[in-house]
């Protein structure tokens, strides 16, 4: 029976907005369904959905910035050595109310932990009960009603935004905003010299992916702001219109801003340059992305003449929808009444996700990928075989690959790359076997990178890089126990691995040389996936969570599942 080609991955950009702003539905799914649920949630929250009850209720949460100076010298009281010039600090940033909010935010990327604690926690006193779903609502809402005065008004909220998420729909909705009738709204260009560098940012963004022309060149000038953040947001904008001048601005920003702002650039250069990436890492320290920004502004000095921005219209849009494969013990499977082995399902891109879709397999799914706007692909443990179907269940391909597969890739060409412990194989479209390699049953992770090497963790916790071609072992070293058969590993762009550790509790991202370049604390991790905003997703079968995870380590969402999760993935 014959199959989908494969989608090709590629990277989404979350930092700018311009593929998400203009992204396609996913089937059966309609712009007034969006509204609709949109709408639901605003007037559950108490609100009215018209234009000016929505701006209504981001003026209300709007406040006068406390002083900067002022503000600057309380945060540094809070790490004093002194209790009493700690509490003092503590008392007056609480005083000052709704005002302290937009520094505490920035605070709260300090290193200094008991900073960090006491910032936090004073955010969340000074905050009345802030509802991210509720904003991220108002401003699609109003991204679609267009009322007038919204660009002042989400310029004037942006720095109160409860987190970057929010600050992504206001990005987007002041973009719908920025141009009436050609003309760029007087707000918009007034924030391009806002003292509050995010604004600044957003102004800029909003032009550059709005169309604006005759306004390019005094957003230009933000290429030269003295914040790298507005230069790094800004350039990418520009980048993302096709303008090469912003690429050498762009790539310099990487010496100066922390890796999770970086990863959208980085992983849209990796798109860019192919096989001719540098094999660099942001990695965690100043250093390491001094040396990123060094490759790349390399690669850019001898290929940038060559390179074709518009590879990036071919970028396909990020949905936000995490596949999910688990073990359920209380489910009961449809045909025949057997016990269910295994679910796949699919969350929504919602804060409270729901199921979009799911369906039982008795034959024990242990890994799955979406491939195609009604496809996923699936490896069957029990049922040796490894399968196709729809969102509703049914069989459009199927192969038995001779064991039990423990994971299964769609690879960009369209063929399949299967795992099982004793055998590694390779079927092109035609379910003819490419590549064989036999294994003395030692394989508990296994994936095939984009230039055709194939890395294998051992039982043992020997990490192995193997030639596509020839199968000689090119590099090797250890990782520590992956601890679980049942579960994926994540090779990065760059060619570093990312590897969930159980019995260490931990996620670590390894070089290709085997260097620790990132690590994060996660409780008996067994699956894996970078995103393109730089996060990453990380499943536990035994403690059933799902959780998103920043470049700090820290959960921004999390997910209680119903069975024991042996992968999961977004898309």
């Amino acid at each position: 029976m014959g199959r989908c080609q494969a989608l090709v991955c590629a990277v989404g950009l979350v930092a700018c907005w311009p593929v998400l702003a203009s992204a396609q539905l996913p089937a059966g799914e309609t712009a007034t369904d969006s509204i609709t649920a949109d709408e639901t949630l605003v007037r559950r929250g108490g609100l009215d959905v018209k234009g000016p009850s929505l701006l209504k209720y981001f003026r209300e949460r709007t406040f006068a910035e406390a002083n900067p100076e002022r503000m600057a010298a309380l945060l540094r009281e809070l790490g004093s050595d002194t209790f009493t010039a700690r509490e003092k600090a503590y008392r007056d940033i609480l005083a000052m109310g709704g005002g302290a909010l937009f520094a505490l935010r920035q605070a709260e990327n300090t290193p200094d932990t008991e900073v960090k604690r006491r910032v936090i926690e004073l955010r969340h006193r000074i905050e009345d009960k802030p509802d991210p779903a509720i904003q991220e609502a108002t401003a699609r809402l109003i991204r679609v009603r267009k009322p007038a005065g919204a660009a002042d008004v989400l310029l004037a909220y942006l720095p109160f935004a409860a987190d970057d998420r929010v600050v992504n729909e206001i990005g987007k909705a002041l973009t719908a905003v920025a141009l009436t009738a050609g003309q760029p709204d007087p707000a918009v260009m007034a924030a391009l010299n806002d003292k509050v560098a995010l604004k600044r940012a957003t102004a800029g963004q909003a032009l550059v992916l709005s169309g604006a022309t005759d306004q390019l060149p005094v957003v230009r000038q933000l290429l030269k702001d003295v914040e790298p953040l507005v230069r790094f947001r800004v350039a990418l904008a520009l980048v993302m219109r096709k303008d090469k001048t912003a690429m050498t601005p762009l790539i310099e920003t990487f010496a100066h801003l922390p890796a999770e702002q970086l990863w959208t650039a980085e992983e849209m250069l990796v798109h860019l340059a192919g096989d001719n990436a540098p094999q660099v890492s942001l990695g965690t320290e100043e250093i390491t992305r001094k040396r990123c920004r060094d490759a790349w502004m390399a690669w850019w000095e001898k290929d940038g003449a060559k390179v074709d921005l518009a590879r990036l219209d071919r970028l396909p849009a990020q949905l936000g929808y995490t596949l999910v494969v688990q073990f359920n013990f209380n489910r009961v499977a449809a045909i025949g009444r057997q016990p269910a082995a295994g679910e796949v399902l699919e969350l929504d891109n919602s804060r409270v996700p729901k199921t979009r879709w799911s369906f039982d397999i008795p034959t024990y799914a242990v890994a799955g990928q979406v491939v195609g706007p009604d496809r996923v692909l699936i490896a069957e443990y029990q049922g040796m075989s490894v399968t196709e179907r729809d969102f509703k269940g049914n069989i459009k391909w199927q192969k038995n690959v001779g064991g039990n597969p423990i994971d299964v890739q769609r690879l960009a060409n369209g063929n399949t790359f299967v795992v099982m412990q004793h055998r590694l194989v390779e079927m092109d479209s035609n379910d003819k076997e490419v590549f064989v390699m036999q294994r003395p049953h030692d394989v508990l992770r296994a994936r095939k990178t984009r230039g055709g090497d194939i890395i294998v963790i051992t039982h043992l916790g020997m990490l192995q890089r193997i030639d596509g071609k020839t199968q000689k072992e090119l590099k090797s070293f250890h990782v520590g126990q992956i601890g679980s058969l049942f579960g994926n590993i994540d090779v990065l762009p760059n060619g570093n691995v990312l590897v969930p550790q159980l019995q260490g509790q931990q996620v670590v991202e390894y070089s290709a040389d085997g260097q620790q370049v990132w690590s994060a604390q996660v409780p008996q991790p067994c699956s894996v996936a970078r995103l393109p905003n730089g996060h990453t997703l990380v499943s536990s079968q035994n403690n059933r969570r799902i959780v998103e995870l920043d470049r700090g380590g820290r959960e921004v969402w999390a997910y209680t599942a119903s069975g024991m999760v042996f992968q999961a993935s977004r898309r």
